[in-house]
């Protein structure tokens, strides 16, 4: 089920109301998931400080990452066109961050991380069907992942949403997906 959030005042510049849902996951929890905002530097923060090491590890490469306040900065104040941004909130915990870069004309790197007690609910399915649908919007026709070779649970969820031709160096896949231009977000749910 997707519901459309209502605009509120005080957002950023540029700021894609039109990305604001409430999903119902597998389970039948709501989500609410949103562009990521300056605002969310101190979450994001806490967020990484109370990451279980293996989550650090999967996602940065290292399980010791500590972020300097320019870094969490880097990655809460987004343009939403060229960087775009989403996180996945509980209750106002964060559950889940998404996100897309440049990494050359047309492509963009992709990202996706979910809390353990949040995984196998269809929430990364619902957050990369979302940075698809705004990635197409932006001029990326393609996306490209990278991730630790022994991940094979996102290595599962990547293949899931048609990313290929995995080639492995120095323990880091790196994997493609070439971005439909007629996308749907509803037909890429989880039915």
């Amino acid at each position: 089920m997707i519901t459309p959030l209502q605009p509120r005042a005080g957002l950023p510049s540029g700021y894609p109301y039109d990305y604001e849902r409430q999903v119902s996951l597998r389970d039948g929890r709501i989500v609410h998931i949103r562009p990521v905002v300056p605002g969310d530097v101190v979450l994001l923060a806490r967020e990484v400080k109370e990451a279980d090491a293996n989550t650090l590890y999967h996602r940065f490469f290292n399980s010791a990452i500590k972020l300097d306040q320019r870094r969490l900065r880097y990655l809460t104040e987004i343009d939403y066109e060229k960087r775009f941004a989403l996180a996945a909130f509980v209750d106002g915990e964060g559950v889940g961050i998404a996100r897309f870069e440049p990494a050359g004309t047309g492509v963009a790197e992709v990202a996706v991380v979910v809390k353990p007690e949040w995984r196998r609910l269809g929430l990364a399915t619902e957050m990369f069907a979302l940075l698809e649908e705004a990635a197409l919007e932006r001029g990326v026709v393609e996306f490209e992942a990278l991730y630790l070779a022994d991940n094979h649970a996102i290595e599962r969820v990547l293949e899931k949403r048609g990313f290929c031709g995995v080639t492995i160096d120095s323990g880091v896949a790196r994997v493609t997906k070439k971005l439909r231009e007629q996308f749907s977000y509803r037909e890429h749910l989880p039915s």
